[in-house]
């Protein structure tokens, strides 16, 4: 299966999904169009990381269907459902999620041809993320900043269709999150697909979303959480 972009094609990411897990419940309608950073915003606990976890194929629809260009990723009344390594979905968590025993220039390289490094678009990414002076440096080496840095690097080098950022800049410290930010500015106007960034931030939601959207709770012996209406900035 080829879950690229057709050339010519405008690119969507549709969802309209239920999920039930007990006493919890999410309900997520949206649509996002190619070229757009989306920010969810909302209380801890809401469902952010968990509508993150839907579009990259490891939670599955209780009710609904998600799409991307058209093609099906989970539709729970046919059954279909394509395992999140199909998807073209990248994901940068809070830590990073590098690999300690590789240099930072084979954790980017991760998956991919190391005659790519070879290429002017990778001298070119890795003068973006201001990440020359640490190609040949492990992780546990790294400061929380240049590990974030060097994971949206590795993420935007995926070829992937949607990139999901949760709460990158999460536990660092005020120099290092203005080094992550600098970088996700960079990847956001570069970046050919769909942004999805849950963040506590307001600062980092105004400077990078497009579009945002909040989830609202109602709680009580059962919590029901509902995610929608897009505000467009």
């Amino acid at each position: 299966m080829d879950f690229g972009l057709a050339s010519g094609w405008a690119m969507s990411l549709d969802i309209d999904c239920r999920l039930l897990r007990g006493k919890f419940s999410l309900d997520i309608q949206l649509s996002v169009e190619r070229g757009s950073t989306l920010a969810i915003t909302g209380e801890n606990g809401s469902g952010k990381t968990t509508t993150l976890d839907t579009v990259a194929g490891l939670l599955a629809c209780t009710d609904g269907k998600i799409s991307l260009h058209g093609k099906v990723l989970d539709d729970s009344t046919s059954g279909e459902f394509v395992q999140p390594e199909l998807r073209r979905v990248s994901t940068v968590f809070q830590g990073g999620g590098l690999l300690p025993h590789l240099s930072v220039e084979k954790n980017i390289l991760f998956g991919r041809n190391t005659a790519y490094k070879n290429t002017a678009k990778f001298e070119d990414l890795i003068e973006q993320f201001n990440l020359g002076g640490l190609m040949s440096r492990k992780p546990p080496t790294l400061s929380g900043g240049q590990r974030q840095r060097v994971a949206l690097a590795r993420a935007f080098l995926a070829p992937s269709d949607v990139l999901l950022l949760d709460e990158p800049t999460t536990s660092l410290d005020a120099s290092s999150r203005d080094e992550v930010r600098r970088a996700m500015r960079v990847l956001s106007a570069n970046y050919g697909g769909v942004v999805i960034l849950v963040s506590h931030d307001d600062t980092e939601v105004a400077e990078l979303a497009t579009q945002v959207a909040k989830i609202t709770v109602s709680r009580g012996d059962f919590t029901s959480a509902k995610l929608g209406g897009l505000v467009v900035k």
